[in-house]
């Protein structure tokens, strides 16, 4: 990352010499990095923008963010898409652990270069804390098939896959509290040996917790089974006419993930902060059917032929089933915060 004077100049550059480049072999590149500004709210579950550059040894430096050549990887921040919107969502193992680390990967046929950066989270902004459960994975909609070119018969059409379940969100007690100018955010799972996590941000924030449960994927819809050839005569061969494909059947639904507990002790020098105080502890929503595909149509017969077979349209899946709804605990009280530092 770049001081903020750079990003000034950068902004202007990028306005008169960068440039998107789809062909940069790895012999030719200096550096990547991850370009932003630090005068962004940086801190969990802030949204904020960014750029990803690349530089050749001629000085000439490129945007990156839409090549497919490049890729972005990190635990600590995650990408919307292909645009310059990130999130972070680091989980702090102490209150003074501000560095979100990234990967930067360009891949050119057999050869690669891979740079390591990082992002520094200044605690500014509200504070959103995302426990959530991972959205289930969308079974793929099937192609649907045509007249075959050898056979006589239509195919039948792929059955869709089934959504896979959404994530549950685990169960959770956390402590808050203020010192000097800063609030403090102490949190740890539930009957787990896993480490605890820790935040902060400037005190005047609002704080979010999403305990929710991830979403059921959905069920793919099958495809249409194929059509039958019609009859007719080759090399004085009568040739009957093919059946028709049966549809596939749809996809299953993935089931919503269960939301978790939240139990939250509040203290009394920040009593205040639970008007700013939101929580989301929804059962993860059930992923749809697939519908079933379209029966084929039998291929036309010859006069005297025997009609083609009719086909079977494919059953729909059926949808998943919604996760449980999670609880939330609030105590205002007074307790001995050093022990969480």
């Amino acid at each position: 990352m770049k001081n903020p004077f750079y990003w000034f100049c950068f902004i202007l550059f990028l306005n008169t010499s960068c440039s998107s480049v789809k062909n940069i072999k790895v012999s030719q590149i200096e550096a990547i990095w991850f370009e932003y500004s630090p005068n962004q709210n940086l801190n969990n579950g802030s949204k904020f923008e960014g750029e990803i550059i690349l530089q050749t040894y001629d000085g000439k430096q490129h945007q990156m963010t839409k090549n497919n050549k490049l890729s972005f990887s990190s635990g600590d921040v995650i990408r919307s898409g292909t645009s310059k919107s990130y999130t972070i969502v680091k989980k702090s193992n102490s209150f003074e652990d501000n560095t979100c680390f990234i990967s930067l990967k360009y891949t050119h046929r057999d050869e690669t270069y891979v740079a390591k950066d990082s992002v520094l989270m200044n605690f500014q902004g509200p504070l959103k804390i995302l426990y959530n459960g991972a959205h289930g994975i969308s079974g793929k909609n099937q192609r649907n098939r045509g007249t075959p070119l050898l056979w006589r018969d239509g195919k039948d059409g792929e059955p869709g896959p089934n959504g896979t379940n959404g994530g549950s969100s685990k169960n959770y007690t956390v402590h808050i509290w203020n010192k000097e100018d800063m609030t403090y955010v102490y949190a740890r799972e539930n009957n787990s040996n896993t480490a605890p996590f820790y935040y902060k941000m400037t005190q005047g924030n609002s704080i979010y917790f999403d305990l929710s449960g991830g979403r059921g994927g959905n069920g793919g819809n099958a495809g249409d089974g194929g059509n039958g050839k019609d009859g007719d005569i080759k090399n004085e061969k009568m040739r009957r006419a093919g059946d028709a494909g049966n549809g596939g059947n749809g996809g299953n639904g993935g089931n919503g993930g269960n939301a978790g507990n939240l139990n939250l002790y509040i203290h009394e020098n920040c009593a205040e902060i639970e008007s700013v105080l939101t929580t989301k502890t929804n059962g993860g929503r059930y992923g749809s059917l697939g519908i079933g595909g379209k029966r084929g149509a039998p291929g036309t017969p010859l006069s005297g032929q025997q009609a083609g077979r009719q086909g079977f349209p494919g059953a729909n899946g059926v949808e998943g089933f919604k996760g449980m709804e999670g609880s939330v605990q609030k105590y205002i009280q007074s307790f001995d915060y050093t022990v969480f530092q």
